[in-house]
Parts: C-alpha cells; structure tokens; sequence
C-alpha cells in the first residue's frame, strides 16, 4: 500500500465535532539521567510511549507497540511467540539495550533481546533514548535504550479485568488488582494469551499456534519519609509451535517443533536519604531465562539453553541548586548453559559518574557523563556522554545536542561457541552524534522537529572466513534524519506524522546493512469525543536486504483501526482491525505475516 492511501483512510477516519478537554501532565522518566525528571528537561533524543497510548492502541505485546515507531525496526520471525528483535539508528539487536524497569533483558548467549513474549497488560510507559548510551548503563547500549516501566499500584483499591478474541482464534484475558495507603503500596497481575496462528512459512500451510502467559507482583513499602523499599517479582511462559529452516528456502512446515520458554525476574531496591538532597539507591536483581525445544524429526531442533544475568547496582544521588550528580558502582555476572555446547560466565566491575548543570535562566541545561567498565574477558572499556539542551523562548524552540562513545562485550557464544567461539575478541565501540530542532508553532497547535544523526561502529564481531571462528574485523557507519509532526487542531483530535531516513552502511563491502530499510513513515489520526475515541495508523517501510535468505524484501503499508465505547465509567467495549488492506509482506525473509485481522473484548474496572 503506498504512502498516499494514509491520507484517504485518515480522512474517512477524522470526525466533525470536538469533545471535552483532555488534562495533559509533563512527562516524567528516568533512563535518561538514572533520576527521575520531567521529559522536557532531558537533552538526550527520547521517544516515550505513555500508559494512556497504551491503552488506545490495545495491543497485546510490547513488539507490537515498538512496530508502529518510526524510529525503530521490529524483525520478528512470523506471528505471536517467534523470535522478536529490535534495531535502532541503524545499530544490530545486539547494539540496544533492552530493560524492564532498568533490568537488562538482554541474552547473555545471544547478546540480543527477544521481545516476542513480552505483554502490555501491565506496561505503564516505554521509554527509548537514541544514540550511545553506554556510559549510563554499559555494554548492549551502543545505538539506544528501550526501558519497559512497569505500573505500579495506587493509593486505592482498584481491579481491572478484561477479555478478547479475535481472528487466527486468539483469545486474551487480564487482571490486575492495585492498592496502597501512606507507607504501602501493591499491584498484581496475571495474563493469559492463546492464538492457533497462522502459517509462519510464507508458503507453509501449516498454522503455528502460541500461547503466553505471564505473573506478576510489584510491591513498595516507605517505612520513613527518608527510605523506601520495592520489591519486584516477574515469572512467564511461552509455548510456540515454530519451523524448520531449509538452507536457501527459508521456513518450511514441521508439525513438531516446539519451543517452550520459562523466564523469571526477581529485583529488590531500597533508598534511603540520610540527609536532604542525598540519596543512596541500592538494587539486586536476578533474571534466568530457560529456552528449550524439542522436535524428534530433525536432530537440530533440539536445545536447551539457560541463561542467568545478577546484577548489583550501587547509586548516589545529589541534588543541588544547579547541579544533579549521580555516580556509583555496578556489577554484573553473565552465566550461560547451552547443553552439550558449553557452560561458562563472565563478569562486569563498572564505576560511573553522571552530571547536570542548569545554567542561570533555566534556559540552558549541560549533561555529561563518564564510566569505566571492566570486564573479565577482554579488559576495559571507558565511555563518556556530553549533552546539551537550550530553549530559545521567543521562537518557542528547543535545540538539543548530543555526543558519546558506547560498547559492547563479547556474547558468551562469540566467546565460547565450540568451534566458532574466541576467547581473545574485544568489545565492539561506536562514536554517534545528533543535533535536533523542536518549535511550537501556531501558538502550540503544531510542533515540528527534526534530529540528525550520525553514528560510527569499529571493531565488529564477524565471522573470518579464513578461520570460520568470530573476529572483530567489521566497521559500519549510519547516519539519517528522523522528522515529526504533532497537530492539535482542537483539544479532541490529534494528528501525528514521523519520518526517517536512514543510510547504513557496512564499510568493508559499501553495501547496506541487512534489515535496514532506507525510509520509514508513520501517520496517525486520534480522536475521542464523550464516550467514544478512535485511532486510526498507517505505517510504510521501504524495501531491505536480508542477510539470512540472501535478497531484497519489497516494501510495505499498514494500515490499522481501533476504536472504544465507555458504556460506564467501569465497562469499556473496545475493537481493533489490523492490517486493513490485507498486506502480504515480510519483516524477515521467508516468513509469513498476519493478513487482515479483527480484535474485540470488554474491560471492567472497579
């Protein structure tokens, strides 16, 4: 579908009448300093992704929210519970840093991310900063950071409840209960998703069902005004009926592949401020992650690999006047089992350093930072960060600028992987730079910005083929131009358009980098008027190479609808069409994608 069909849809789409006022709150995150802030005082490039959006979107996975980022390329491998990663400013999944809650998701055998399990029912906000951010937060971060921040629960009973089903006989049910008072807090949930799918292998007739299902509980306790405790708990599991990869064809049916994925999240964190303006942040976490498969037909099928990440992360911060600084020291213990393959772990010693200086006037705002990493394979590595944001009140501006160094360790398998590993690999280092303009025109009923980007990747980890073992032999480079457009024409209608262009490059061939595509374009209509809203988004992606498959992949457009009715101010019908114009593409060579689909359910609230 090409770009223009967009403007048809949004024009059906768009209503004549206006409702109520919507309140808007500032936004505030934390990734981008390591303290919480509003949004609008962060001088990084950053992307949030809001409860309320959420919500209106009614998706079941985070992928599926990350997919409609112009910003980001999502390449999952078919439908719900095949392999999900992400790329960013032209960085490989391995080059993002993926948290929940600031805890690193990231495979330690991989070294990548997999997001196809990951549920929204109690996501409250997504946070993506853009460019090197390895000084924050260590290795993975070379490209970006995408940071999933749990909810947590309020100070009165409340519980939510919420069904659907759909095309592909995909049904989904949630519940939430949260509470608190003055020193407690708690927030519960369980969720439960089960599709029969569809066939994955574009050609396959065979349909891959999946189910996922996820717990959890988020409990907080503040036993003084100067100390606080939060304890964290996750448990998931999938089970997905996946393909066979035929050398040279792709995905082909097999009626007993099926991978069966257990992951466990446990975090502890405590602050305690024992004078004003400092605080002292002290977190322990632990993530295991158990991926098994089994297929009695083809020998490869057969794995089990378990991946176990602890992290201490010790954190001070001070507040003053003018100045916030944060400094501390983390440690990291990697550890994979891969059966019949190897079981070995690494470990990462790290100190950090991040400052703010707001300059007289509050117009002008300086970031830096500095880290040191060592890691037990290969040695150090130091990374640094400088940012700067200044606002220009009389043209009703904002200039941000950008600059950093990122790395990445070795994965255990680069490391270790029986005849391919090498022991003696470095890290992976990159330099990246941007500088973006934002402007509130028309007096506020239009913003417009735009950013440039460049970024330089060294020391990349590939296969040398005269020795079929992993080298850091590779250098890339990418650099682009996201653009963004926000229309508020009355306080019930909000029009949305993003842009970018990308050139990424691999500087030891000159060809693009795989999965890449060179535009992205993203378009969205949102209205709400009493009881009823209604959002209707478009989504075009040029074409790619793919690397696995070895060929191009068409471009594509997406157009999606959603639509809700409060019947009360406890029951809520909502609905949604996916991919109205029956789209067939591809987000990895060979695999199939859903046609046109349709999504309905009830949520109560108490």
């Amino acid at each position: 579908m090409k770009p223009y069909v967009v403007l048809f849809v949004l024009a059906l789409a768009a209503p004549a009448a206006a409702g109520e006022p919507v309140a808007v709150l500032p936004e505030v995150v934390a990734s981008a300093s390591r303290w919480e802030e509003p949004l609008e005082r962060v001088p990084q490039d950053m992307t949030v992704i809001a409860r309320d959006e959420i919500e209106r979107k009614g998706v079941p996975f985070v992928v599926d929210l990350l997919r409609l980022q112009p910003d980001l390329q999502v390449v999952q491998n078919g439908g719900a519970g095949t392999l999900a990663s992400v790329l960013l400013r032209g960085g490989g999944s391995s080059q993002v840093l993926v948290m929940i809650d600031g805890i690193k998701l990231n495979s330690p055998s991989t070294g990548s991310a997999d997001l196809s399990g990951l549920l929204t029912t109690d996501v409250e906000r997504i946070e993506i900063i853009k460019g090197p951010q390895s000084t924050l937060y260590g290795s993975e971060a070379m490209a970006g950071v995408v940071n999933i921040v749990t909810r947590k629960g309020g100070e009165t009973l409340q519980a939510d409840l919420s069904a659907e089903g759909g095309s592909f006989n995909t049904v989904k049910t949630a519940g939430t209960i949260s509470g608190g008072g003055e020193r407690a807090d708690y927030r519960l949930s369980a969720t439960y998703l089960d599709t029969e799918g569809f066939p994955i292998a574009r050609g396959g007739s065979m349909p891959n069902g999946a189910t996922a299902s996820s717990v959890s509980a988020r409990l907080g306790a503040t036993p003084s005004g100067d100390s606080s405790l939060e304890l964290n708990m996750r448990y998931g599991r999938e089970r997905t009926h996946l393909d066979d990869f035929a050398y040279g064809v792709g995905p082909v049916d097999t009626a007993s592949y099926l991978q069966t994925r257990d992951s466990a999240l446990v975090a502890v964190s405590g602050t305690i401020s024992p004078v004003e303006r400092y605080e002292q942040r002290l977190t322990l976490s632990f993530l295991r992650d158990d991926l098994e498969a089994t297929d009695p037909i083809t020998a490869y099928n057969n794995y089990r690999i378990v991946n176990t990440t602890e992290i201490l992360d010790w954190q001070h911060t001070l507040e003053l006047e003018r100045v916030t600084l944060a400094g501390g020291f983390a440690y990291r213990y990697e550890g994979a089992d891969n059966e019949g393959s190897y079981a070995r772990s690494t470990d990462t010693r790290a100190g950090y350093l991040d400052a703010k200086l707001v300059l007289p006037g509050d117009l002008v705002i300086l970031s830096g930072g500095l880290r040191g990493d060592d890691h037990s394979a290969f040695g150090t590595a130091v990374t640094w960060r400088a940012g700067l944001l200044a606002r220009i009140e009389r043209l009703a501006t904002r200039l941000k600028a950008n600059a950093g160094t990122g790395f990445r360790a070795p994965s255990l398998n680069e490391l270790y992987y029986p005849n391919y590993g090498n022991p003696a690999l470095e890290p992976e280092e990159s330099f990246g730079y941007d500088v973006g303009l934002e402007s509130d025109l028309a007096g506020g009923l239009l913003t417009a910005g735009a950013t440039w980007f460049r970024q330089e990747y060294r020391n990349l980890i590939q296969t040398n083929y005269s020795t079929y073992r992993a080298d850091n032999i590779g250098r890339a480079r990418s650099q682009g131009l996201e653009m963004r457009l926000l229309l508020r024409p009355m306080d019930a209608l909000r029009l949305q358009a993003a842009y970018t262009w990308l050139d990424a490059v691999n500087e030891e061939t000159g060809a693009r980098l795989p999965s890449r595509p060179r535009s992205r374009f993203v378009a969205s209509l949102d209205y709400r008027i009493g009881a009823f809203s209604a959002l209707a988004e478009y989504l075009y992606v040029s074409e790619r190479y793919d690397a696995g498959l070895d060929r191009s992949m068409a471009s594509y457009g997406l157009v999606n609808l959603k639509g809700e009715y409060r019947l009360s101010p406890q029951v809520t019908l909502f609905t949604r069409m996916e991919n109205l114009g029956d789209e067939a593409y591809e987000e990895a060579a060979g695999y199939g994608i859903p046609g046109f689909s349709v999504y309905g359910g009830v949520a109560v609230r108490y």
